[in-house]
């Protein structure tokens, strides 16, 4: 191999090494902002961060190329196909919020006793007439209906809850970043409610994508290089608006 070839392969940028170099720095905010937390949590803790959310803010009004990043990012996530822990890591579904043990319904509908929870483990179960599911995963759904002798109509409640429970937290944004060119012409409730979900969606997005790459579930070409460089360019922009104090 000539010199030429040799030097001509060390040009391009291993957007890989500056996302965790990026990711890195944004842990250190992380762990000094939420020292208490396991990272999971830290995740869910820095979503609800007004200040963070200010400057993710300032910079889709504001910033150069930021609107644009994060349409990028969501095409090349899509071309990538990059899962973590079996799942795709896409902005058509991600979650904004997190899933907590509570109950969904507890009460009589058409004169038929409804029970339906969600549990711990991102996991569900019902009772219905005395019927009583064990506990599944959302994607089990539908075998556990199936499996069960309720009625038609009464699948449909259990289902209609557990869905309109699940679509309070796991959202499709790329209906969100397609509205981003026009985003200053929309009214200021519908535009505070896009930016939410999507600076939301971006920190879910980061945290999968560094589980991904740092538990070598990623199988690294150019569609999943793309990935990491348009995720690279937008938490870089990120990290320089925090105060370092």
């Amino acid at each position: 191999m000539t010199k030429f070839e040799i030097y001509r392969k060390l040009i391009d940028i291993d957007y890989y090494v500056y996302f965790t170099k990026a990711y890195f720095a944004f842990n250190a905010y992380l762990k000094a902002k939420y020292s208490d937390y396991n990272d999971k949590e830290k995740i869910e803790q820095v979503k609800n961060n007004t200040t963070l959310k200010t400057k993710f803010t300032n910079l889709l009004h504001e910033g150069k190329h930021f609107k644009d990043d994060l349409s990028s990012l969501s095409t090349a996530l899509h071309n990538a196909q990059i899962k973590n822990q079996e799942e795709f890591v896409l902005f058509t579904k991600v979650k904004i919020n997190q899933h907590e043990e509570r109950e969904l319904f507890n009460d009589t509908f058409n004169r038929v006793r409804y029970f339906v929870k969600s549990l711990n483990g991102e996991k569900f179960t019902f009772t219905v007439n005395g019927y009583n599911s064990q506990p599944f995963k959302y994607e089990e759904l539908e075998i556990k209906l199936n499996e069960s002798n309720l009625s038609s109509t009464q699948k449909d409640k259990v289902k209609f809850e557990i869905e309109q429970y699940v679509a309070s937290y796991s959202v499709n944004l790329q209906l969100d970043i397609d509205k981003l060119p026009n985003i200053d012409t929309l009214d200021t409730q519908e535009k505070n409610q896009i930016i939410d979900r999507l600076y939301k969606g971006f920190i879910e997005i980061i945290y999968l994508l560094r589980n991904s790459l740092f538990h070598s579930e990623v199988e690294p070409n150019s569609d999943v290089m793309k990935v990491y460089k348009f995720s690279y360019f937008i938490l870089r922009k990120i990290l320089h608006e925090i105060p370092s104090t």
